[in-house]
């Protein structure tokens, strides 16, 4: 397919993600996203981080449960 337009790419294949069940959050200087599950409460869906070392912490993998209220 052939998408002819004056607009920029960024604009043409921009997605609404307010549907999304998910989250993109900062927790702890890492990057996750996060499906919130209770109130304040979410599951680690994904990990985004260039830093090796992030991957290896067991309170970070995907799976686990992170609140999601701000830290005081």
């Amino acid at each position: 397919m052939i998408l002819y337009t004056p607009l920029p790419l960024e604009l043409v294949l921009m997605s609404d993600n307010s549907s999304s069940p998910y989250q993109e959050i900062e927790y702890d200087g890492v990057t996750l996203v996060v499906q919130p599950m209770a109130i304040g409460l979410g599951k680690i869906v994904q990990v985004k981080s260039t830093d090796p070392s992030v991957y290896l912490r067991p309170e970070l993998q995907p799976g686990q449960q992170i609140p999601l209220l701000p830290k005081h």
